[in-house]
């Protein structure tokens, strides 16, 4: 069964002027069009001596522990607002975001599952939260990213966060 189906040529034009610039995130480019802000299992930037100290050897037990604050997490994120997948059509600069609903509620909760800690990150989920004008990454050491469009619709964001046990982190 497939996960997604594409919307229509219409909703693809709203949603690419209501997140512009997809492709400078996706390529960890800086752009004015969003504010940063991270959520974490930590409660704050991790140093260099930390980083050692936490990410090194964790434990299954332990792993398995902070997956499943982001596992609550997205449960929350699937339960109240709507989630978008999107990719990239076309070559090189010509290329175009193309948006995708998941076909069914379990097809949604399965690709917000925490990717495995030995794979590459073009693994990790990318999706757009329309209501929330959010573009939300899974990203490396148990942290993922958020880029707003509205930082005032972060609030919404830190509320779950903070019910799933995690902590929201800005630069």
């Amino acid at each position: 069964m497939r996960r997604f189906s594409v919307l229509d040529k219409n909703a693809q034009m709203e949603l690419r002027e209501k997140f512009p610039d997809l492709d400078k995130l996706v390529a960890v480019e800086d752009t004015s069009e969003y504010t940063y802000m991270a959520v974490s299992v930590f409660d704050r930037w991790l140093g260099h001596d930390d980083a050692l100290k936490i990410l090194s050897d964790v434990s299954e037990e332990e792993q398995r522990e902070r997956d499943s604050k982001f596992i609550k997490f997205a449960e929350n994120l699937v339960s109240n607002t709507e989630i978008l997948n999107f990719t990239f059509r076309g070559r090189w600069h010509k290329a175009l975001p193309l948006f995708r609903k998941f076909t069914s509620y379990t097809a949604k909760v399965n690709y917000l599952m925490c990717t495995p800690h030995n794979v590459d990150s073009s693994q990790f989920y990318k999706v757009v939260l329309p209501e929330l004008e959010a573009v939300y990454f899974e990203s490396w050491d148990d942290t993922n990213v958020f880029y707003l469009r509205n930082p005032e619709k972060a609030t919404q964001i830190e509320s779950w966060a903070n019910e799933s046990g995690l902590f929201c982190l800005t630069r």
